[in-house]
């Protein structure tokens, strides 16, 4: 069985490890090194974002390809494909890192918690559909279609959680990189005393619990649409 399941997860794994790994690399050396006229146009939180980007990008995208070819029949051309075109898709995400970066300032630079909050949703979400696919990936014929979902929505819950603290961190952590302040706290433009502290924290209790609640109701959806093609792929191949 060439295109059997083993083969194929061997080749979206390997896909994705050099996809993310690449793909972060690449991004990171196209990337806007140096700060331009504005007060944070580029620098360090630009190659952060790109490096994030990029193997999120780039895992993501050789993931779908290998997985794309190796249940065609593919595996090993699945991988390669997937591991090039992942780094390539990875790597040009850095191009846009620095108009990320101020466009995400621009919009939560007077309040970090929201972008700690769109942070948190962006992370968990991406958790949740890597989850509720790799959960069924993994799905024996023992085990029901409910317990599947049931299964993926806590795994997805348990995973938002970390994925929505490091969202919602670098979320509000992107919102305040404007200035620096005396005390060694951010700016933030439209706060009243011009530095705010403390907001950290509620990052991370915005993040936890808004990733867990996302990554857990996006990691059900997942694996309910997951299991549902399936399934109606294999009553028609009976059919036929």
């Amino acid at each position: 069985m060439r295109g059997g399941p083993a083969p194929v997860r061997w080749a979206v794994l390997l896909a994705a490890l050099v996809g993310g790994t690449a793909g972060s690399l690449l991004a990171t050396a196209v990337a806007p090194a140096t700060y331009g006229t504005t007060p944070i146009d580029a620098g360090g939180p630009a190659v952060a974002v790109a490096f994030l980007l990029g193997a999120i990008v780039g895992a993501g995208v050789a993931a779908l390809l290998a997985a794309a070819l190796g249940l065609r029949g593919s595996p090993r051309a699945g991988a390669v494909a997937g591991a090039l075109v992942g780094l390539g898709v990875g790597g040009s995400v850095g191009l846009f890192a620095e108009t990320i970066v101020s466009d995400w300032i621009a919009a939560y630079g007077g309040d970090p918690l929201a972008g700690a909050l769109i942070g948190a949703v962006i992370a968990g979400g991406l958790l949740g559909v890597a989850v509720g696919a790799a959960v069924c990936s993994l799905r024996t014929p023992a085990l029901r279609i409910k317990q599947l979902v049931r299964f993926a929505g806590l795994a997805g819950s348990v995973g938002g959680m970390f994925a929505g603290l490091a969202g919602g961190s670098i979320g509000g952590a992107l919102a305040q990189a404007t200035t620096v302040c005396p005390n060694g706290y951010f700016g933030v433009p439209l706060h009243s005393t011009g530095c705010s502290a403390g907001l950290f924290e509620g990052s991370w209790f915005v993040g936890l619990w808004i990733g867990a609640l996302v990554g857990a109701m996006v990691a059900l959806a997942t694996a309910e649409v997951l299991t549902l093609v399936a399934t109606r792929g294999r009553s028609f191949r009976n059919d036929v």
